[in-house]
């Protein structure tokens, strides 16, 4: 819509928006155009052009443009001005907008109405151009004009404003009068005049305060570093710039504290001083080819002097450099920087002594910022510019002042000393009040190195500088090092890439109501959008946005999470925007759940354990680099017996070895370095419980692999699928299919299933959870199904752990069968536990039957329970190895022939052999018994001996002994006794033991085998026979399968 002629007409709008004429007004209603989209040009007879919105309504008619009077004087435009009237419709929408008042009193109208004009901007403007006017109306009466400086695009010179658009003002002082005292000939020669200082163009950039990765060029005084081709068409290769920070959320400011404020006036004139750091620094301006897109840095001093140390993302506005001060100031004030004001009661000096004291100082100071190899004199000085700390002279900085000039705007070249120059006097002006917070740096924090996790930190990294606008969740048990590689994260964001990073620590905030959360996010949420790109990083978020509980109050957490989302997706939806979100916890159930509907997270990635190798580098750190001892044994021999320890609980190990090998250094002579033997490391690990093992209920046998006998091939499979893939990790990491996990044994009864899966746990260092089969089954619909989730929750927790299913046909019979379903669910849930989308990563589940027939016949498939062993009756061989390991603990008579007794008990199980060992022994304690009480009549009635010794001898009498030879003499006589008293005891209790003693003969054996019956009947074993037959070799039709009799009287069993 092109062309259409229209005359001004005033109308009090209060706002950037115009009313069109009819005709126009009709075609875009037609058209179905929103006044949203629409940017009115305007065109006057000398060419000159301007944009304005649209309001949606009618001028009145057919030939009028309606506009507010106030916004019509900003544009020059009169009333009744003939203009062309062109109506874009497809604009480019602007997302960052860079405002600057047009007067200081517009910025002083702007600071008094700072929240309604934040409120009101956007609905009061629809489009922006560059270097235009916005007019503002804070209030009926009142107008503020902002002049477009920059619209976020060098391609299009005006735009529609975005709605969730960042919209950024800069701030104007009100220039300084010029003092009284001041000639009029200084004044011309030291201040500059406004045109003087605004000339030239803004650039708006983000900035990165130095030291970092992305900039290589030496660090060196004021310096700000730039890619020339951005801001060639602007500077045209200047050699010095002004620099200044456009305020943001995190902004330092420098009011001194309220409690340290002078109240009297007297001292109020003594103590305060105009001094004020200047905003606006003059730096040199350095090619940096290499640097990131719109993005410039800052050196350690620039940016120290604008309060934006070790800082990423903030905006930095940069324009031409005025012209410096013609004659160099020859004398320069320095105010030190305090905290704290003096005390009055304290001793003052007299004014010579001060004065004194004072001139060292700043011959101290002299010395070393004019020396020719500092930085500072090859710099820019700009006066009132806040120097950063020298130590042991000016511990807090100071302000650098012109004597005699108080314009802000003043700056001098680099000092050159050379030939006879000297540099210039410096006096110690008055001390400048300031708060801690103001003067103290963040500095960047010594972090732990991290092993086995670097994999981790590379693919969030990775994660968050591809995709924007992210969302991670890192979650794993407490001191898995959860918050140790966020700060990584945030460390390798800000200093390769460039990422502004927040990191906060959740759990400070538990306690807060939903006001002081939601404050604070949304404190946290400007903070990095202010800085985009930005990754926010809260760290143990699930303290604050827990998961529902059935019992409990979870309506904070739900108006947090949903809080959040909110503020987030709102930030997300506009345009350019990159903000990123990591969060952490202990997993991924212990959040709420709105944070995985709302898709906010959409990576996961867990910390396990670390592995073997890493174990022993972290092992390595602790105990020699930071502890200092001295290691005589291969670490890598001994980590195995720290599996699934977390990198927390290897550093507390640590200090018990160390602690250990201190009481072991305690009688040595060498103290400057402990040594740690593998002695030191086994006393250590003795009763210390890893962090993921405490509150887990673990079951410890006292049974060994050397206590059963027979069982040969069940040994060897048990070994080959549970003892190797942990002993020779490496090698198995590398097998491309799926590692057995899962293994089921049956047999006979009493045949040592039970016995076998006890014994295992202990040969091959693993935990182990036992359960009974109707331990979990519970009536409540719902109640065993948890049961068995937490039974495996339990497991994971305790990895690498063998849970063990004993009786496992009650727990998992064929699905059909159980009036109450409670089975059936319990064999889903098995299913799903066992081959479902969790896996079964370090858990190894055992089960033990007798009658393999009646378990459900999904769960036997592959990838459940692989592998079956039978536990046969025991065979000759067998019988006689099961009577070696019952016998290896007794003491035997030479007449005992155990492969005599081994052919005679032929059907005897495992068990029954057992029971024979046992009964035997029993008799040859009975013997026993009887023979000492026959021993103990004879001999009750033996008399106490005693022994005599006399000394008689005169010479001994007459002797005289001193004391001291006296008291050693009645310590051998006691030495003397007592050894003959301690002879008198070994010699009975050797004779007690060996009366103790109970040997067992052949005939005891016999005797028992007599006694001693099959617990397994013929026809039970060969049904049993049958049934194991059938499993192994498969079942023909007429075989049952487990279902239901349709049968008339039939019975519904498992059976």
């Amino acid at each position: 819509m092109e062309g259409s002629a229209a005359n001004i007409v005033f109308r009090q709008l209060w706002n950037n928006l115009v009313d069109l004429p009819a005709n126009l007004l009709s075609l875009l209603y037609n058209a179905n155009v929103s006044p949203q989209e629409v940017v009115v040009e305007l065109v006057t007879q000398a060419q000159n052009k301007c944009y304005v919105g649209w309001s949606g309504m009618s001028a009145g008619g057919a030939r009028n443009l309606g506009i507010d009077s106030i916004l019509a004087q900003s544009l020059r435009l009169a009333e009744k001005q003939l203009v062309t009237v062109n109506v874009k419709i497809r604009n480019f929408k602007a997302s960052s907008i860079f405002l600057e008042p047009e007067h200081s009193s517009d910025w002083e109208l702007v600071e008094l109405h700072a929240a309604y004009i934040e409120s009101k901007l956007i609905e009061q403007s629809r489009c922006v151009a560059v270097g235009q006017v916005l007019v503002v109306y804070p209030t009926k009466t009142s107008s503020v004009k902002l002049q477009v400086k920059d619209i976020g695009s060098t391609e299009h010179t005006y735009a529609i404003i975005d709605p969730y658009a960042e919209i950024s003002i800069a701030p104007k002082l009100r220039e300084k009068k010029r003092s009284s005292s001041q000639s009029v000939k200084s004044g011309r020669s030291s201040r500059l005049t406004v045109d003087e200082v605004s000339l030239g163009p803004t650039v708006l950039k983000r900035g990165i305060s130095l030291p970092n990765q992305l900039f290589k060029e030496s660090d060196d005084g004021y310096t700000l570093f730039v890619n020339f081709e951005e801001v060639l068409h602007a500077f045209n290769r200047a050699e010095y710039v002004t620099v200044s920070v456009l305020p943001g959320p995190d902004t330092k400011f420098n009011a001194a504290p309220a409690d340290e404020q002078p109240l009297d006036e007297k001292k109020k004139d003594k103590q305060s001083v105009k001094a004020t750091e200047n905003k606006t620094i003059i730096a040199k301006l350095v090619n940096s080819p290499k640097c990131p897109a719109n993005t410039v840095g800052l050196s350690q001093k620039l940016a120290c002097a604008l309060n934006v140390e070790h800082k990423i993302g903030f905006k930095v506005a940069v324009r031409l450099a005025p012209k410096h001060v013609a004659k160099r100031p020859s004398t320069i004030i320095i105010h030190p920087y305090i905290t704290q004001t003096k005390k009055t009661d304290s001793i003052q000096l007299n004014s010579s002594t001060k004065a004194q004291k004072n001139q060292a100082l700043a011959q101290n100071i002299t010395k070393i910022l004019f020396d020719p190899e500092v930085s500072i004199t090859r710099s820019p000085i700009t006066n009132f510019l806040k120097i950063p700390p020298i130590p042991a002279i000016l511990p807090l900085g100071a302000i650098i002042e012109f004597k005699k000039n108080s314009d802000t705007h003043a700056w001098i070249k680099p000092y050159e000393l050379k030939g006879s120059r000297t540099p210039p006097k410096l006096e110690l002006g008055e001390e400048v009040l300031r708060s801690a917070s103001f003067l103290e740096s963040e500095e960047p924090e010594t972090l732990e190195e991290v092993y086995g996790s670097n994999d981790v930190i590379e693919e969030i990294v990775d994660y968050v500088t591809t995709f924007p606008n992210s969302g991670i969740m890192l979650h794993g048990t407490s001191g898995s090092g959860k918050t140790l590689l966020l700060k990584w994260i945030a460390r390798k964001l800000g200093q390769d890439h460039g990422v502004h990073t927040k990191l906060v620590s959740c759990e400070s905030f538990m306690n807060e109501n939903y006001d002081q959360l939601s404050a604070n996010f949304t404190k946290w949420i400007q903070d990095c959008s202010w800085n985009d790109p930005a990754v926010l990083i809260l760290d143990n978020l699930d303290k604050v946005l827990s998961a529902e509980v059935e019992q409990g109050d979870s309506t904070l957490s739900n108006q947090l999470s949903e809080f959040l989302i909110t503020q987030i997706q709102k930030i997300h939806s506009q345009n350019n925007t990159n903000l990123s979100l990591i969060v952490s916890g202990i997993s991924k159930e212990a959040f709420n759940k709105l944070l995985g509907m709302m898709h906010l997270i959409e990576s996961y990635h867990h910390l396990s354990p670390p592995q073997k190798a890493a174990r022993a580098t972290i092992l390595e750190e602790y105990l020699i680099k930071k502890l200092g001892c001295k290691v005589t044994f291969d670490l890598m021999d001994i980590v195995s017996e720290t599996e699934g320890y977390l990198p927390n609980d290897l550093k507390l190990l640590s200090d018990r070895i160390f602690h250990e090998s201190l009481f072991n250094a305690a009688s040595s002579e060498q103290k400057d370095q402990y040594t740690v033997d593998k002695a030191s490391f086994e006393k250590a690990l003795l009763g210390f419980m890893p962090s993921n093992l405490r509150g887990v209920k673990l079951q410890k046998s006292s049974t060994s692999w050397a206590d059963i006998g027979g069982l040969t091939e069940a040994k060897r499979v048990l070994l080959e699928t549970l003892e190797w893939p942990t002993k020779y990790a490496p090698i198995f990491a590398n097998c491309p299919l799926r590692l057995r996990s899962g293994i089921l044994l049956y047999g006979y009864p009493g045949c040592g299933k039970t016995l076998l899966a006890s014994a295992i746990a202990g040969q091959c260092g693993l935990n182990f959870i036992s359960i009974k089969g109707p331990e979990i089954l519970n009536k409540y619909i719902g109640a065993s199904e948890q049961s068995v989730r937490e039974l495996f929750e339990r497991a994971q927790s305790a990895k690498p752990c063998i849970l063990f299913f004993d009786e496992f046909d009650s727990i998992a019979p064929k699905r059909g069968h159980d009036s109450t379903g409670v089975t059936d669910r319990v064999v889903n849930q098995m299913l799903t536990q066992m081959d479902g989308a969790e896996g079964l990563d370090g858990v190894y589940v055992l089960a033990a039957t007798s009658r393999p027939d009646l378990i459900d016949s999904a769960l036997l498939r592959p990838g459940r329970l692989d592998k079956s062993i039978i536990c046969d009756m025991p065979n000759f061989d067998d019988r006689l190895d099961i009577l070696k390991c019952i016998s290896a603990k007794m003491d035997l008579n030479k007449d005992v022939n155990l492969e005599d007794i081994a052919e005679k008990t032929g059907g005897f199980s495992g068990a029954d052999m057992q029971g024979l060992g046992y009964n035997a022994y029993l008799k040859a304690v009975h013997e026993k018994l009887a023979a000492n009480e026959a021993l103990t009549v004879d001999t009750s009635k033996d008399e106490k001996s005693f022994d005599f010794f006399q000394v008689n001898s005169e010479k001994l009498k007459n002797q005289k002994i001193r004391p001291a030879e006296k008291v050693k003499v009645l310590q051998q006589i006691e030495k003397l006794f007592e050894e003959d008293t301690n002879a008198k005891k070994t010699d009975k209790t050797s004779e007690s033991k060996e009366n103790s003693k109970v040997v067992l003969t052949q005939q005891h054996f016999i005797e028992s085998l007599k006694e001693t019956k099959p617990s397994i009947s013929a026809s039970e074993k060969k049904k049993l026979q049958r049934v194991y037959t059938q499993f192994l070799t498969g079942r023909d039709g007429t075989m049952p399968d487990g279902s239901a009799s349709n049968e008339v009287g039939g019975r519904t069993t498992l059976m």
